[in-house]
């Protein structure tokens, strides 16, 4: 039988599932609240309405310890301590900023059943000065209820969540309440025995830190990007060149797979609302900026290579895509360059079949089919593009789809088949970062 929790989780999208479904793991007794009818059903009948390794097993298993339960209501939290609020900061098209109105409405519906003394635990990713901003206007709003903010953003990665969750490589807390601070510290005790660094630090310096990691990150992919044209051009093997950059000890290996450009739910995001921030602020950044357009500029750099592979004809063309998801192991397709490379290829006349092994996406245009396979991607194709590095696409028998293709060429924007090119010698194998078109 579930007990009342103590902590309440609000949002039940990506990262506050994960945050709910990890705190029950650990003992805790968690509510998770969500506006979505369709969405609590689900996840009351077992089922995460997201795709994530592990994640369906671990709910199952804290469902039935009773740690964990479901509900549309806030009112459901009204005995809790804690308020871990993961609700979406999506961002405004026209200006780049992040639209809060979520986090808002969350914010005020909590301080109006919260007791006194609950802390309000801020996981969603919001812009720096979001904490003090929620904070005046609690203590203006309730101020008897002496309701406390923290924030504490996420570094999950999608794929890996669940391991990222119980193996953190930091947490970080930001407050101006010690005693808030101290009690959300408590929460996250079981990583004591691990020795996980805590980082407890101001608002700001929280908030600043889960953007400038991300867009870090974003630079470093769009690094090897951009020296993966070089040597595209004038010669070389991006793989290597890659290797011998991760080996300095001072630089690292992660994040410099060359790939069809950055993507997800938070990258894209990030970047825009950090740099827009930093411009309303009068501090332009010069390089993010930079890596924004380049990221953007990526799709058309693997049109040309299409181009080049087609002899400059891509109207009327078969297309196979293989990957729709930002990226292997998760069904997001948020950002996602597999699918902005789908739509510029529509956008030139080409006719697209396009398989994921978990990732749906759909759209009007004609031209366009999501195949319930490799082989049906596949069937009569002029060039098969690998994008997303599904194990599925890097260990798959394309030499049994020989009779089937139009044209036996791969543009692997992954290098997920260079190992094999002895295998498939029958096939025009082309790699993202290699300046040979061919492989004989």
């Amino acid at each position: 039988m579930t007990v009342s929790p103590s902590i309440a989780v609000i949002g039940a999208g990506y990262v506050g599932l994960i945050q709910a479904v990890g705190l029950a793991k650990q003992g805790h007794s968690v509510v998770c609240i969500d506006v979505s009818a369709e969405r609590i059903n689900q996840l009351q009948a077992g089922v995460p309405p997201i795709y994530e390794e592990g994640l369906e097993e671990l709910l199952g298993e804290v469902i039935a310890a009773g740690r964990i339960s479901f509900s549309l209501e806030v009112n459901s939290a009204a005995e809790c301590d804690a308020f871990f609020v993961a609700v979406g900061t999506p961002t405004e098209e026209k200006t780049g900023n992040a639209n809060l109105g979520y986090l808002y409405t969350a914010v005020d519906d909590i301080s109006q059943i919260a007791r006194k003394g609950a802390v309000l635990v801020v996981k969603s990713t919001v812009p720096i000065g979001t904490c003090e901003r929620l904070q005046i206007r609690l203590d203006e709003r309730v101020p008897e209820k002496n309701l406390s903010v923290v924030s504490n953003p996420e570094f999950l990665r999608e794929g890996r969540a669940i391991q990222d969750f119980f193996q953190p490589e930091r947490v970080v807390l930001g407050g101006a309440d010690v005693a808030a601070l101290n009690k959300v510290r408590e929460i996250y005790s079981v990583f004591d025995k691990d020795k996980v660094p805590f980082l407890i630090s101001d608002w700001f310096s929280s908030e600043t830190i889960k953007y400038a990691a991300n867009a870090f990150l974003a630079m470093k992919v769009t690094f090897i990007n951009e020296i993966a044209n070089l040597t595209q051009t004038v010669g070389g093997d991006i793989e290597i060149v890659s290797k011998g950059i991760g080996l300095d000890s001072r630089i690292g290996e992660q994040f410099l797979n060359v790939g069809p450009g950055y993507g997800g739910s938070c990258f894209p995001k990030d970047t825009l609302a950090l740099a827009t921030m930093a411009r309303r602020h009068g501090v332009q950044q010069q390089i993010l900026e930079a890596v924004i357009a380049v990221n953007d500029n990526r799709r058309y750099m693997i049109l040309r290579r299409v181009e080049d592979i087609l002899d400059q004809k891509l109207r009327g063309r078969r297309v196979a895509v293989l990957g729709i998801a930002f990226k292997a192991n998760t069904d997001d397709v948020r950002d996602s360059s597999a699918v902005s490379i789908i739509h510029t290829l529509l956008d030139e006349g080409a006719v697209v079949r396009a398989y994921d092994p978990m990732a749906k996406y759909e759209t009007s245009d004609s031209n366009y089919q999501q195949s319930s396979s490799v082989e049906e991607a596949m069937d009569g194709a002029d060039l098969t593009l690998i994008v997303t590095e599904w194990d599925e696409f890097k260990n798959y028998d394309y030499n049994s789809q020989l009779a089937s293709v139009g044209q036996a060429k791969i543009l692997d924007l992954r290098l997920s088949l260079k190992s094999r090119q002895d295998e498939l010698s029958d096939w025009d194998l082309n790699f993202i970062g290699i300046n040979s078109l061919n492989n004989n």
